[in-house]
């Protein structure tokens, strides 16, 4: 019975040994009047978990992954708490890169904080609106009957502020979920005061900073210390890239190692383009499409898709 019981252990011990670790941190975000912290309790599940792992009291968790190691694609399946959702509502599900001494940090929110946040930027905002258009309304008025405009000139006017008022209120909703949702913690000065004029209803005025001093595209992204785990995973993944030789030859003689390498190719893109770089997005993609036309022909739906996105970030 000796043999067997022994067996089983060594087995045991090999397929934990299979497993990569991957540590993990959550906390709420950071508001204006108070920082963020830690989160206990949280329900985390990734791809392939057998059983989900709950964060302790200082917000940590730790998941083994059978048959992963770093450089491999992971995707969180389950991340709840009774009461909270998730900062960044596109995280579940999204491939990331699993990283032995990179942690994963998570970010929730309250979601009574949420709705409270949403609803006073909402009033706000619609409060700053209608004052700043009857102000304008009442110059234009003035101007009318002061003969200082042609009817035709008011009428202009009034269609520029009609437009514009519109195009104001159509800002409100998504603006206030997304500023509602912002990490305080994290924030510079500029970005600081971005968030401060939109809780204050000015959105003119946190557009016009919006667009005069970062680049529209990318100004959402705001979380340094987000951005800074980005950068490492990118590293890490791309020096598996490096080292790896996907030429054909290659490719031939081991259809398990190009699919990965090709699933790597596509996670780092996913990677680049959360961090602003569609120029090193698009460099992964066609190295993922190269070895996808070589394991699957031209065809395949998997190659048309690479191609579409590749399209779409050269546009």
């Amino acid at each position: 019975m000796k043999r067997p019981l022994i067996l089983t252990f060594w087995l045991l011990f090999a397929v934990s040994a299979l497993a990569q670790t991957q540590q993990g941190y959550v906390r709420t975000i950071g508001r204006p009047d108070q920082p963020g912290s830690s989160l206990e309790g949280v329900v985390i599940q990734a791809q392939g978990m057998v059983n989900a792992v709950v964060s302790d009291s200082t917000g940590r968790f730790s998941i083994s992954i059978p048959g992963k190691k770093d450089g491999d694609p992971i995707a969180l399946l389950s991340i709840r708490k009774k009461g909270y959702e998730l900062k960044d509502k596109e995280l579940k599900g999204r491939n990331l890169v699993c990283s032995s001494r990179v942690p994963l940090h998570i970010l929730m929110v309250d979601q009574r904080q949420l709705e409270a946040d949403r609803r006073r930027i909402e009033e706000n905002a619609y409060r700053v609106a209608e004052e700043n258009y009857q102000k304008r309304l009442d110059v234009l008025e003035q101007q009318k009957e002061a003969n200082d405009i042609t009817i035709e000139q008011y009428r202009q006017e009034l269609q520029t502020l009609e437009d514009n008022y519109d195009r104001y209120l159509s800002l409100i909703d998504d603006m206030a979920d997304r500023y509602a949702r912002t990490d305080y913690d994290q924030l510079d000065s500029i970005d600081y005061q971005i968030n401060l004029c939109i809780e204050n209803g000015d959105l003119d005025k946190a557009d016009s900073l919006i667009h005069t001093v970062f680049d529209p595209e990318t100004v959402l992204e705001r979380n340094r210390a987000a951005k800074q785990e980005i950068q490492e995973r990118i590293a890490l993944a791309q020096s598996i890239i490096d080292k790896a030789n996907a030429d054909k030859a290659a490719i031939l003689q081991d259809l398990e190692y190009a699919q990965r390498l090709a699933n790597l190719c596509d996670n780092l893109a996913q990677e680049y383009v959360a961090a602003g770089k569609a120029d090193m997005a698009l460099q992964c993609l066609e190295k993922s499409l190269e070895i996808k036309r070589i394991l699957y022909g031209e065809t395949h739906p998997s190659v048309e898709e690479t191609q579409l996105q590749i399209n779409a970030l050269r546009l």
